[in-house]
């Protein structure tokens, strides 16, 4: 992991911390908590429990996330942490791209014995970047501190990222004990970095010194500059490519070769750079499939290659974080 000086360190935190739009406003009540929706049976057994608060930081949104959880075993079990996309502007923890119903999906991990968790973060219209990392980093932080709670097992957990999500996915997967990237210190959360034991990216953006692209405009908002005004450095260290080393847990890697809002040369990039550190990685490219996994032309969800990127999905799972019979 590469380390940055203590100009750019202070930059990430300051510009993580102030909102570049108007913050929620405080409720009166500090003590009080949104309560989370009721509970939502899936087939398996599995339970969802959704909007459940992880982090509640001073002038924003509570941080929440939903999770799908399996039938109890008594055994703890791996965790599968997914990040949505959405250029970090919008959508949320129940959104997977192109999928029709992707809570059903996620279920459909719980109901092979994972816990799973999708994870709301800040946009770049609340936080700039390092914010939203952080955010996840939290998400991270807590579910280790419930594992009592949910049967986790806290040395086997998976982050899996679309689009946006596979930068912020990336990002932790690489450089989890980097400084600027940690989470804020937070009652009750412990402070280990919030490393993860796999990586799983789906057409996720990762270098942004690199050409302009489809997304330049959202860079711009989640980075608080663009090309040529960036504080020194402040570019790269939103890169995986800044952190990778050897330690990195494996990685997987899909893309469609028809993407032209995340080239897919951005995922052959971070192939290439984990490969060439010794970090066991597989890429898979899908041919005629645009962002999202959708068709080529026309648009909206290939189920084909959807079903292919979700047995890749479980593949790699059962090999770098099986549940436990």
């Amino acid at each position: 992991m590469r380390m940055f000086g203590p100009a750019l360190l202070a930059t990430l935190a300051l510009s993580a911390m102030l909102p570049t739009a108007p913050a929620m406003a405080q409720r009166d009540d500090a003590e009080s908590r949104y309560l989370p929706a009721p509970a939502i049976s899936y087939p398996g057994g599995v339970e969802s429990q959704r909007d459940v608060t992880y982090a509640e930081l001073s002038g924003f949104r509570p941080l929440t996330l939903d999770l799908y959880l399996p039938p109890r075993t008594g055994k703890p079990q791996p965790v599968l942490v997914f990040v949505h996309g959405g250029a970090w502007l919008h959508r949320t923890a129940r959104d997977g791209g192109e999928f029709r119903d992707f809570p059903a999906v996620l279920a459909g991990f719980a109901a092979r014995g994972y816990v799973v968790a999708s994870v709301n973060y800040r946009f770049s219209g609340e936080a700039r970047f390092p914010g939203a990392v952080q955010d996840v980093g939290s998400a991270i932080q807590w579910l280790r501190g419930q594992a009592a709670r949910y049967d986790i097992d806290p040395d086997h957990v998976v982050l899996w990222g679309s689009s946006a999500g596979g930068q912020i996915a990336t990002l932790i997967g690489t450089g989890c004990d980097a400084p600027a990237l940690q989470p804020p210190a937070a009652k009750g959360i412990a402070t280990s970095p919030p490393c993860v034991q796999g990586v799983i990216d789906w057409y996720g953006l990762i270098d942004f010194e690199g050409p302009p692209s489809a997304v330049s405009k959202a860079q711009r908002a989640y980075l608080g500059c663009g090309p040529g005004d960036c504080p020194p450095g402040l570019a790269r260290s939103a890169s995986p490519l800044a952190y990778i080393d050897a330690k990195d847990p494996p990685f997987l890697i899909q893309h469609g070769n028809a993407d032209v809002t995340v080239s897919p040369q951005q995922s052959v990039q971070l192939h290439d750079a984990l490969k060439a550190a010794g970090v066991p990685v597989e890429i898979v490219l899908y041919p005629g499939v645009a962002h999202g996994f959708a068709r080529v032309p026309g648009g909206g969800p290939d189920d084909a290659v959807n079903r292919q990127a979700l047995a890749k999905v479980n593949e790699f799972l059962d090999r770098v974080a099986p549940v436990k019979r």
